[in-house]
């Protein structure tokens, strides 16, 4: 009874802290008044900001800093490791629970008919379960294991157990399979789809690169499990260009304005591109480089445009000595009101099989497809001269080297996944490359961190599941920045 009065204060917002327990628990259930296709836009909206958006309420914040593309210009707290938990409730309470309930309206026999309005209810779930399964990848890659098979059930479940992410995995990839069967060669749209501008065609083929992304993650841990989804993935179809690459493209103005970048970037001056990743770039020549980054204020009004990079990882009064008008900023293609927050992309995708057909999983021609990655990625950006980009790719530390396609692979992978914080880190734990050095003013770990700590409520009210998680994956009760999810492995 007294849970049951306490999950009832929690969703009247009487604490703060408690609501955001309660966002797990959300019941998907509750009748709506609203059509799905606005449920649709709610979620894809809130899931990319929480995901792809640069603000401390999602995950992507701590993948640009921690795989250093970016670095703090004054308050140097993410690049020093400060802090440890990250809240996952966000993601429960917000767009995971609104799929839920777009699943749940075109599955009841009493809501279906009437909910089709919005587009067919086929639609509707396979597009609702392949956004559902790219955010919980994205989650259980941050955090390791997570509240999952027991997670938005409302009152039935106020205390959810946590998945092992092996098992998230496994499920993630059943369930982009079913929601891809369900898209039939002729399936029309949904209405309020701001993604795929109702292509069910471009979900398929987003769903089975997602496939694709999870064969890759886990080659180190269970490469034959790895080598069934890549081959699963690329023979049900991925993504094949430039034009296929999956993002949310903002209107420019009002709700739909790329709000999160164009706050933290165009009139703030917190956010600098890293020094590391501008030495690595200068390195090669990248023609990529003035597209990154803007040219310091100081250089371009003494008529010589020139790119320097934040350093990274010190203390705050040694930030504060370096000037802003000293160092490069994002380039607009990247934080401008309207630059589109990116989910996949074809670069990811070629990249994603030279290395499945390095390690012999699948067909294909590495280096071919190794230099069609980097290619696809220069394109991306604009740059199309043929001469440029293949003096780039045949040069020394880029030309490829089977013996070296780890190195190689993540190096260049990491160059082109900028502003994909979440997938960057991620490639970088798994493959270890490029080689970075930690913040050299670090507070909590000396080392770069491989996960994010779970929520200090999850301490109070989910005691229980939340040790037995700790205890599972760590053998420990400590929840630190240093320890290893699943497939980051040694």
């Amino acid at each position: 009874m007294n849970r049951i009065l306490f999950a009832c204060m929690i969703m009247l917002g009487l604490t703060a802290c408690t609501d955001d327990f309660e966002a797990i628990n959300t019941n998907p259930n509750s009748p709506v008044a609203v059509p799905s296709s606005y449920l649709v836009t709610q979620a894809q909206r809130a899931l990319v900001d929480l995901v792809v958006g640069e603000g401390f309420a999602g995950v992507g914040t701590y993948g640009q800093h921690y795989i250093q593309h970016l670095s703090q210009t004054q308050y140097t707290d993410v690049t020093r490791y400060d802090d440890i938990r990250t809240s996952f409730y966000g993601f429960y309470n917000g767009g995971l629970v609104d799929l839920e309930r777009v699943i749940e309206l075109n599955t009841d026999e009493a809501t279906r008919d009437a909910i089709s309005a919005s587009g067919p209810n086929e639609s509707q779930i396979a597009l609702a379960k392949v956004m559902q399964s790219w955010a919980f990848m994205s989650m259980t890659d941050f955090w390791g294991d997570i509240p999952y098979s027991e997670a938005l059930k409302g009152v039935a479940n106020l205390n959810p157990k946590y998945d092992e992410q092996e098992q998230i995995y496994r499920d993630i990839v059943a369930t982009l399979v079913e929601a891809g069967d369900m898209i039939s060669s002729d399936a029309a749209g949904v209405d309020g789809d701001i993604i795929f501008g109702g292509d069910m065609q471009l979900v398929r083929k987003f769903a089975n690169s997602l496939i694709l992304r999870a064969g890759i993650r886990v080659s180190d841990v269970a490469p034959s499990l790895g080598q069934e989804w890549a081959n699963l993935g690329i023979s049900r179809g991925v993504l094949e260009s430039n034009d296929e690459n999956i993002a949310l493209n903002y209107l420019g103005g009002g709700e739909f304005a790329n709000n999160t970048f164009y706050t933290d970037f165009l009139t703030r001056t917190d956010y600098a591109i890293s020094e590391p990743l501008v030495d690595f770039m200068a390195n090669l020549d990248d023609p990529r480089i003035p597209v990154y980054a803007q040219p310091t204020a100081t250089s371009v009004a003494g008529g010589n445009p020139a790119y320097v990079g934040m350093v990274y990882g010190v203390t705050e009064s040694e930030a504060g000595q370096i000037s802003v008008a000293d160092v490069s900023f994002p380039g607009l293609a990247f934080v401008g009101i309207n630059a589109p927050a990116v989910l996949l992309t074809y670069s990811e995708v070629l990249f994603n099989r030279a290395e499945a057909a390095q390690r012999g999983w699948t067909g294909g021609d590495a280096e071919a497809l190794y230099d069609a990655a980097i290619t696809a990625s220069m394109n991306q950006f604009g740059i199309t001269d043929t001469d440029a980009i293949n003096a780039y790719v045949n040069q020394e530390g880029v030309d490829y080297n089977a013996a070296d396609f780890e190195q190689l692979i993540g190096e260049q992978k990491w160059v082109a996944l900028f502003f994909q914080g979440m997938e960057a880190w991620s490639e970088w734990r798994r493959l270890g490359y490029p080689e970075l050095a930690p913040a050299p003013a670090a507070i909590q770990i000396n080392t770069i961190p491989t996960r994010r700590g779970y929520p200090d409520n999850e301490f109070s009210l989910n005691n229980a599941n939340y040790l037995e998680a700790l205890m599972r994956q760590f053998n420990t009760d400590e929840d630190k920045l240093d320890q290893r999810v699943w497939w980051d492995v040694d």
